[in-house]
């Protein structure tokens, strides 16, 4: 049997080798079998609508579902492995079929305050730069890199983000952007950003009965330039159907107008239900100590940033999150967790008291 060499000398992989292990010749003549670890994931296609010159209908998903079964998580691998679907006894929590949306995504914000003419009167979010996991910047989406499950329980992916403004900030430094091998070929271009994102999804037990589990997002974003990002708010996003109407938060204090801080609010969450009662809906928990925030509050279809960029109305679509405040220094990374909760408000309300403790 012919043997082929590894490139650290002292080992050999047999041509014929099972997909299971690799086998290595020590130096001190010892036989030593190593498993191969399983990290492939379980994919199936979803519709979505195609994106500005993007003629796919469909896009490769992992599913994970929770260990009762009662909850399926979807995450596009076309746009940044960003959440597109979370269904609960079979019901669709969080849509993303159209191309400018997702089901729950990270995206943030740096206010450019222009004084060109053309901007006169118009929102300062029109010329903002706009990192973003879940969207498009033209033709070009957020291209994942890598990938990896452990069954239907945990993922773990790493992404690029876009500017999902086509760099209308005008920044210094601009990356134009890059998909399929090829340069964005929109006219304006689509343009990539420094940020990578590692998303760590994973299913833990709810305190409370019902679902027997909440999805846990684990993100680090990385600044891969060594100049400080500046002053940027972070938007952690939900997308909810257009039939969830009932809009409810805790607490209900944190707005654009009086942001809270996180020293005095260990933990936030909005949600959207479909009834008064608010008994059957989702949300969105974020623990907050880690951000160090005194810009912190929840938003929904009305706040100026989801109004302009997120096109609630037309899409017919309940947005529902929570906005930080945050810089991130050169060359570091910012690691984060939130929660998307189905189910009843008061078990999510529960929930972020207990974060809180």
């Amino acid at each position: 049997m012919k043997m082929e060499s590894l490139s650290n000398g002292i080992g050999f992989i047999p041509r014929s080798c099972c997909k299971c292990c690799l086998v290595f010749l020590l130096a001190e003549g010892a036989v030593h079998a190593q498993e191969i670890p399983n990290v492939t994931c379980k994919v199936e296609n979803y519709e979505r609508s195609p994106g500005i010159d993007q003629k796919d209908h469909e896009v490769q998903v992992v599913v994970l579902r929770d260990p009762s079964g009662q909850q399926e998580a979807r995450f596009d691998l076309t746009h940044g492995a960003s959440l597109v679907s979370l269904r609960y006894q079979e019901k669709e929590l969080l849509p993303g079929h159209h191309s400018y949306s997702v089901g729950a995504n990270v995206s943030a914000y740096k206010i450019r305050h222009g004084t060109e003419p053309a901007l006169k009167g118009l929102s300062p979010f029109t010329s903002a730069y706009l990192p973003n996991q879940g969207q498009s910047s033209m033709d070009v989406p957020a291209t994942v890199a890598g990938v990896a499950c452990n069954g239907l329980e945990r993922m773990d992916a790493f992404a690029m983000m876009v500017d999902f403004g086509g760099d209308a900030s005008f920044e210094r430094y601009p990356l134009m952007g890059v998909w399929k091998g090829q340069l964005s070929g929109h006219f304006p271009p689509g343009y990539s950003t420094p940020y990578t994102i590692e998303t760590e999804a994973s299913w833990v037990p709810n305190p409370g009965k019902t679902p027997s589990y909440y999805l846990r997002l684990e993100q680090t974003v990385v600044n891969t330039r060594a100049d400080d990002s500046g002053d940027m708010h972070w938007v952690l996003l939900g997308a909810a159907p257009w039939s969830l109407g009932y809009q409810t938060g805790e607490p209900d204090g944190c707005t654009i107008g009086t942001p809270c801080r996180s020293s005095t609010t260990p933990a936030i969450a909005a949600g959207r239900y479909d009834d008064a009662e608010h008994s059957a809906g989702v949300a969105v928990v974020v623990p907050t100590k880690v951000w160090m925030t005194n810009q912190l509050y929840a938003v929904g279809n009305t706040d100026p940033y989801v109004g302009l960029w997120e096109a609630p109305e037309a899409l017919q679509l309940r947005y529902f999150g929570v906005v930080l405040g945050r810089s991130l220094a050169g060359s570091t990374g910012f690691q984060f967790q939130w929660y998307i909760c189905a189910g009843a408000w008061n078990e999510v309300r529960d929930f972020v008291t207990e974060l809180g403790h």
